[in-house]
């Protein structure tokens, strides 16, 4: 248990506020930012119960979850899907790869606490039934039919391939399946018929096994698995689009697509025929999860801007003849209030709008704060508090920090202790605790009589960044004049494609400049000219073309996987061979004697003030016992004998 939580749970107050959740809603009041923090992760430590946080928008969010890290493990922070009105072919899997493991942890209980946003909740998504149906468990020693998990695989969203190296992959070989659950670590089941022999976790970027498994659960690799067939999503489709025919066109294009196979960018836009029941996030918490909502006002008024934003979308989707998404139009006609047995509103001061409150609970808090230049201020603070006998705990950020101000105490005669990790009854009265670790503001709770103060940014020198130079810059950029049709480029998200020219396209009244990429099968991919930073020039040696990469495949993070994973090994390899070398004990030579500086005298040339540079300092590794480690590099094949003769003589 964090020691700023202990005093916290005995205090009556707070006894009488656990009690009282269960009773209906709650108002808290008197917080500031970080006291809200503070309560919520008392609340789960003492109640033993989970808890989601509820905020305005994705900024508070994570501010929220940097100040929770300081008191809990386990937290997660949920984001909102991006929904977008245009087609892609690819798009990053980072986000929806983020959701659906915060889901999955939730679905096995590996959550403390969740922090989301209004506009998430929002959102709908995929049924839980839908989604955790086929949810796969596998011990070892039963038995499971070899065939059955290879379809249960792919109906959870994993992709089949013939080697597993990037996240929602699985490939088979035999009797062995390996399935990539995350971006560094898969499952590798191995069957003997139709038994489960073993289960191994291995490491994707070496193919190696790690550890021995006795059983696991493999849940969905994304959110946007399908809950009917494809013929059916098609045919609901159309029976929603006949109406409006100034859409069928694209309506029809986008049933072929999804005919073939490439639906994952349909499915906001055609959401209500992908699926018949939707949820939100909080059908996904766990029985008994307790809710905090941040701020219900600033709540409130998000959300009645998201559904006027999403409104006028729709309308002006409606004018240009576009298909409006379902995901926007399910945002647009969003009603309903949170409505949850455990509900606890979280609020600075008392609010006039008491929203069928049971019960108010009033703590007294206020916030701390002390910038570099208020060292003065700080101390005085700290003496007072002293005089006061209350419990003082200073947080200096990173553990050179704290050292640092703890000599400032003892500077000033404050009476301190430094503890790296304080136990749960560390704190004592009249006594600063000093310790490693920060919150984005300190506090002081007068129902406790405790002061937090939070200074990490005393001691933190900011490094100024090095400008890098325009011609730095450029050297980088694709320049028109250099790129010539034919040419090869490589995309950072996408890959190897071909510069195929130039195009003018005119979209919403808006007309850009792009350069048209083709990729394998013919696919081409738009790249606006004012954002050619993601673009740059193939400079791959031989004089065989390089293969094409696929729009939206895994080949190309594959080769970012293997090409990272090289280099850790050349890394290490060159860290172990410097190792040795800075153990061998090499040969030292002696000292220039009169035959040397009679060699030397002897050349018929002068040299350049670099090159006696060059010569004194190899010299000097040449006298020393550790192996020299040089490398002399000059253009003039004349002064390299020059000098390689002098040292070797």
């Amino acid at each position: 248990m964090n020691f700023l939580l202990r005093d916290l749970g005995n205090l009556p107050l707070f006894a009488s506020y656990l009690k009282g959740i269960n009773k209906g809603p709650v108002l808290v009041s008197g917080l500031t930012d970080v006291s809200k923090v503070q309560i919520a992760c008392a609340t789960n430590e003492f109640s033993g119960k989970p808890v989601c946080i509820i905020t305005y928008n994705e900024l508070q969010a994570k501010r929220i979850i940097n100040d929770l890290k300081f008191f809990r493990d386990n937290v997660r922070f949920f984001p909102k899907r991006e929904i977008v009105t245009y087609d892609f072919v690819a798009e990053s899997k980072d986000l929806p790869y983020e959701r659906i493991e915060v889901l999955n942890n939730i679905q096995n209980g590996n959550i403390n606490i969740v922090v989301t946003t209004i506009e998430a909740i929002m959102q709908k998504m995929i049924s839980k039934k839908s989604l955790y149906k086929n949810v796969i468990n596998l011990k070892v020693g039963v038995e499971y039919s070899l065939e059955k998990l290879k379809n249960k695989l792919i109906e959870l969203g994993y992709e089949r391939v013939e080697l597993v190296e990037s996240r929602g992959s699985f490939s088979v070989r035999g009797g062995i399946i390996d399935v990539a659950i995350s971006e560094i670590e898969g499952i590798r089941i191995e069957f003997w018929g139709d038994e489960v022999d073993s289960i191994r976790t291995f490491k994707l970027s070496s193919q190696r096994s790690i550890q021995n498994l006795d059983e696991v659960c493999i849940y969905p690799a994304h959110e946007f698995i399908l809950e009917k067939s494809l013929e059916e999503v098609t045919n609901n489709i159309l029976d929603e689009s006949m109406a409006n025919t100034d859409i069928q066109e694209i309506v029809n294009l986008d049933i072929e697509e999804i005919r073939e196979g490439n639906y994952f960018s349909k499915i906001d836009k055609y959401f209500n025929s992908f699926y018949s029941e939707k949820n939100n996030f909080l059908d996904f918490l766990q029985e008994g999860t307790i809710i905090f909502l941040d701020e219900d006002s600033k709540i409130s008024k998000r959300m009645e801007n998201i559904v006027e934003d999403n409104k006028n979308l729709v309308n002006s989707l409606i004018e240009k003849n576009r298909v409006v998404p379902d995901s926007i139009k399910n945002i647009s006609e969003y009603q309903e209030n949170i409505k949850w047995d455990k509900l606890i509103y979280l609020e600075k001061q008392d609010i006039s709008n008491k929203k069928n409150i049971e019960r108010e609970y009033h703590f007294h808090y206020r916030e701390v704060n002390f910038f570099k230049s208020e060292t003065g201020m700080l101390i005085d603070e700290l003496k007072s508090a002293i005089d006061n006998k209350k419990k003082i705990v200073l947080l200096g950020g990173n553990e050179n920090s704290a050292r640092k101000m703890s000599l400032l105490l003892a500077e000033y005669d404050i009476p301190h202790v430094y503890n790296e990790k304080p136990a749960e009854n560390s704190l004592k009265e009249g006594i600063c605790l000093v310790t490693k670790g920060a919150l984005a503001v300190g506090f002081e709770c007068y129902d406790l009589d405790l002061l937090v103060i939070s200074s990490e940014e005393f001691f933190n020198n900011e490094h100024k960044k090095r400008k890098q130079s325009k011609a730095f810059k450029d050297g980088e950029k694709v320049v028109f004049a250099d790129l010539r049709i034919g040419d090869f480029v490589v995309h950072k998200f996408h890959g190897i494609g071909q510069f195929i020219g130039v195009n003018t396209i005119k979209a919403d009244n808006v007309t850009k400049d792009y350069i048209k990429i083709k990729y394998k099968n013919e696919d081409v991919l738009y790249v606006p000219t004012n954002n050619l930073d993601t673009v740059r020039k193939y400079i791959g040696g031989g004089e065989v073309a390089p293969r094409l990469n696929k729009l939206g495949g895994k080949e190309w993070d594959s080769t970012k996987t293997k090409v990272k994973s090289n280099l850790r090994e050349v890394a290490r390899e060159l860290i172990e061979l410097y190792a040795k070398r800075q153990k061998v004990k090499g040969y030292a030579f002696s000292k220039d004697t009169e035959w040397q500086k009679q060699f030397e005298d002897s050349f018929p040339y002068s040299e350049t003030d670099d090159q006696l540079r060059c010569i004194e300092e190899t010299k000097k590794d040449m006298e020393n016992e550790k192996p020299m480690d040089r490398l002399l590099c000059r253009r003039c094949w004349i002064w390299k004998n020059r000098g390689s003769n002098k040292s070797s003589f």
